[in-house]
């Protein structure tokens, strides 16, 4: 089965990938650097930082919109020497690194909204810091299977190399990548959904699942400490 393209994403594409590496190459070269900067990653960094914090809604930064984006694009900058050759994408460190910035600064400004309460009235009853810790692990498992998911689809014929389980992998993966669409279905329903596609006994399909699923627990907990799968089998 043809493997699902996967939507662009407009604002930062591959050239801004290749546009980081070569920023990060010209350290001794500052005017390069800045012409690189600008003309390619500025407008990106600037996207990405409205568009994540149109996302969260921090209600207790106290920033106007326009500064808080400037904090966060400066913030991003900084790091732009963080993202190496093989190491992964720049767009998934830097959307959970994002993410991580606004919980801080967000978590930071209800600390300071509680201490400085009077007269405003803060609802003693809502733990903020759980709300974002759900809230950002929701967001992990969202950005690690879109990772996970392009790792195993480079990876295929590495992991798999009997042509069943192949065709089993291909069809759990599409699944994967339409998750949002089988949440009504069970385990059993899944089974005999993936039964249904490839023609094959449950044993293979087994498998095939363990397979993916031992994978999916080390690439996730490689993922959890440098936000990248590195895509390198």
């Amino acid at each position: 089965m043809p493997r699902k393209k996967k939507k662009s994403n407009m604002y930062w594409t591959s050239i801004t990938e290749v546009a980081i590496q070569a920023y990060n190459k010209t350290e001794d070269y500052p005017v390069k650097r800045e012409k690189i900067y600008r003309r390619f990653l500025f407008a990106p960094l600037m996207k990405m930082c409205e568009n994540r914090i149109n996302q969260m809604k921090p209600d207790y930064i106290d920033k106007t919109f326009e500064d808080l984006q400037a904090d966060l694009v400066t913030y991003l900058t900084e790091r732009l020497c963080k993202i190496k050759p093989g190491k992964g994408r720049g767009y998934s460190y830097f959307t959970r690194t994002s993410w991580n910035y606004l919980i801080a600064e967000n978590q930071k400004g209800y600390t300071k909204l509680k201490q400085d309460r009077e007269p405003i009235d803060v609802d003693e009853q809502r733990n903020v810091l759980t709300e974002l810790h759900n809230d950002d692990m929701r967001e992990t498992l969202k950005y690690f299977m879109d990772e996970f998911i392009e790792y195993c689809y480079e990876n295929l014929n590495r992991i798999f190399t009997n042509a069943s389980d192949i065709h089993v992998a291909d069809s759990v993966l599409h699944l994967f990548e339409t998750r949002e669409n089988i949440e009504k279905y069970n385990k059993k329903e899944l089974y005999i959904l993936i039964r249904e596609r490839t023609g094959l006994q449950t044993t293979n399909i087994t498998r095939v699942i363990k397979t993916l699923k031992n994978l999916y627990e080390t690439k996730f907990e490689e993922y959890s400490q440098d936000n990248f799968i590195n895509l390198p089998f």
